[in-house]
Protein backbone atom coordinates (compact mmCIF):
# COMPACT_ATOMS: atom_id res chain seq x y z
CA UNK A 1 0.00 0.00 0.00
CA UNK A 2 3.08 2.04 0.54
CA UNK A 3 3.80 2.08 -3.27
CA UNK A 4 0.86 3.64 -3.80
CA UNK A 5 1.05 6.81 -1.52
CA UNK A 6 -0.68 5.13 1.42
CA UNK A 7 2.32 4.87 4.12
CA UNK A 8 1.51 1.82 6.24
CA UNK A 9 3.40 -0.15 8.89
CA UNK A 10 3.65 -4.11 8.52
CA UNK A 11 1.81 -3.86 12.04
CA UNK A 12 -1.20 -1.87 10.40
CA UNK A 13 -1.40 -4.05 7.22
CA UNK A 14 -1.67 -7.30 9.45
CA UNK A 15 -4.44 -5.68 11.38
CA UNK A 16 -6.25 -4.64 7.88
CA UNK A 17 -5.62 -8.15 7.01
CA UNK A 18 -7.18 -10.07 10.05
CA UNK A 19 -10.09 -7.59 9.88
CA UNK A 20 -11.18 -9.26 6.47
CA UNK A 21 -10.44 -12.64 7.42
CA UNK A 22 -13.44 -14.90 7.38
CA UNK A 23 -15.39 -12.37 5.78
CA UNK A 24 -17.34 -13.90 2.35
CA UNK A 25 -17.56 -10.72 1.05
CA UNK A 26 -14.19 -9.77 0.69
CA UNK A 27 -11.47 -11.51 -0.64
CA UNK A 28 -7.02 -10.49 -1.27
CA UNK A 29 -4.91 -12.12 -3.34
CA UNK A 30 -1.42 -12.11 -3.78
CA UNK A 31 1.53 -13.02 -6.00
CA UNK A 32 4.66 -13.69 -5.18
CA UNK A 33 7.61 -14.75 -6.97
CA UNK A 34 10.45 -15.80 -5.56
CA UNK A 35 9.23 -15.58 -1.77
CA UNK A 36 8.74 -11.66 -2.46
CA UNK A 37 5.31 -10.11 -2.90
CA UNK A 38 5.15 -9.02 -6.40
CA UNK A 39 1.68 -7.54 -6.07
CA UNK A 40 -1.93 -7.81 -4.35
CA UNK A 41 -5.63 -7.34 -5.67
CA UNK A 42 -8.33 -7.22 -2.99
CA UNK A 43 -12.15 -7.24 -4.11
CA UNK A 44 -15.52 -7.20 -2.55
CA UNK A 45 -18.99 -8.26 -3.70
CA UNK A 46 -22.01 -6.61 -2.33
CA UNK A 47 -25.71 -6.64 -2.62
CA UNK A 48 -27.07 -3.67 -5.07
CA UNK A 49 -29.98 -1.50 -5.25
CA UNK A 50 -29.31 -1.02 -8.85
CA UNK A 51 -29.66 -5.11 -9.78
CA UNK A 52 -30.56 -8.48 -8.58
CA UNK A 53 -26.98 -9.19 -8.78
CA UNK A 54 -24.11 -8.85 -6.29
CA UNK A 55 -22.14 -5.61 -6.93
CA UNK A 56 -18.50 -6.27 -7.47
CA UNK A 57 -15.61 -4.15 -6.67
CA UNK A 58 -11.73 -4.01 -7.18
CA UNK A 59 -10.80 -2.46 -4.50
CA UNK A 60 -7.09 -2.30 -4.35
CA UNK A 61 -4.77 -3.46 -7.05
CA UNK A 62 -1.14 -3.16 -6.24
CA UNK A 63 1.63 -4.37 -8.01
CA UNK A 64 5.54 -3.35 -6.62
CA UNK A 65 7.38 -1.19 -8.53
CA UNK A 66 9.90 -3.85 -9.14
CA UNK A 67 7.70 -5.99 -10.98
CA UNK A 68 5.90 -3.96 -13.22
CA UNK A 69 5.40 -4.37 -16.65
CA UNK A 70 5.73 -8.05 -16.62
CA UNK A 71 1.51 -8.84 -16.70
CA UNK A 72 1.40 -9.06 -13.02
CA UNK A 73 -1.73 -6.38 -12.43
CA UNK A 74 -3.61 -8.22 -15.59
CA UNK A 75 -3.14 -11.70 -14.00
CA UNK A 76 -4.16 -10.41 -10.49
CA UNK A 77 -7.21 -8.61 -11.80
CA UNK A 78 -7.63 -11.96 -14.14
CA UNK A 79 -7.75 -13.86 -10.70
CA UNK A 80 -10.33 -10.95 -8.89
CA UNK A 81 -12.93 -11.09 -11.19
CA UNK A 82 -12.66 -14.82 -11.40
CA UNK A 83 -13.15 -15.01 -7.83
CA UNK A 84 -16.25 -12.27 -8.10
CA UNK A 85 -18.03 -14.32 -10.97
CA UNK A 86 -17.71 -17.46 -8.31
CA UNK A 87 -19.39 -15.56 -6.23
CA UNK A 88 -22.32 -14.55 -8.00
CA UNK A 89 -21.13 -11.07 -9.80
CA UNK A 90 -22.02 -10.28 -12.84
CA UNK A 91 -20.35 -6.73 -12.69
CA UNK A 92 -17.25 -4.80 -11.04
CA UNK A 93 -15.83 -1.32 -11.18
CA UNK A 94 -13.00 0.02 -10.03
CA UNK A 95 -12.01 3.22 -9.17
CA UNK A 96 -8.14 4.37 -9.59
CA UNK A 97 -7.09 7.78 -8.41
CA UNK A 98 -7.30 10.68 -11.17
CA UNK A 99 -3.44 10.30 -11.27
CA UNK A 100 -2.98 6.72 -11.69
CA UNK A 101 -2.74 6.84 -15.97
CA UNK A 102 -0.94 3.55 -15.72
CA UNK A 103 -3.65 1.83 -13.93
CA UNK A 104 -6.07 3.62 -15.95
CA UNK A 105 -4.21 2.39 -19.70
CA UNK A 106 -4.52 -1.35 -17.77
CA UNK A 107 -7.98 -1.27 -17.05
CA UNK A 108 -9.26 -0.06 -20.57
CA UNK A 109 -6.61 -2.57 -22.14
CA UNK A 110 -8.49 -4.97 -20.18
CA UNK A 111 -11.51 -4.45 -21.20
CA UNK A 112 -12.75 -1.54 -18.63
CA UNK A 113 -15.38 1.28 -19.57
CA UNK A 114 -14.49 4.90 -18.45
CA UNK A 115 -18.41 4.84 -17.09
CA UNK A 116 -18.02 7.66 -14.26
CA UNK A 117 -16.46 10.00 -11.74
CA UNK A 118 -15.44 9.34 -8.28
CA UNK A 119 -15.64 12.32 -5.28
CA UNK A 120 -14.08 12.12 -2.11
CA UNK A 121 -14.60 13.93 1.26
CA UNK A 122 -12.20 12.87 4.56
CA UNK A 123 -14.71 12.62 7.32
CA UNK A 124 -11.90 13.35 10.12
Amino acid sequence: MTELGYPTSIDEMAARMAALTGRADHAVFVMVHEAVAAGMVAVSASPSLYSNDPQGAIIALVVSSRFRGRGIGALLVERGENWLRENGVGYVTVKPSSHREDAHRLYARLGYEHSGLRFSKSLT
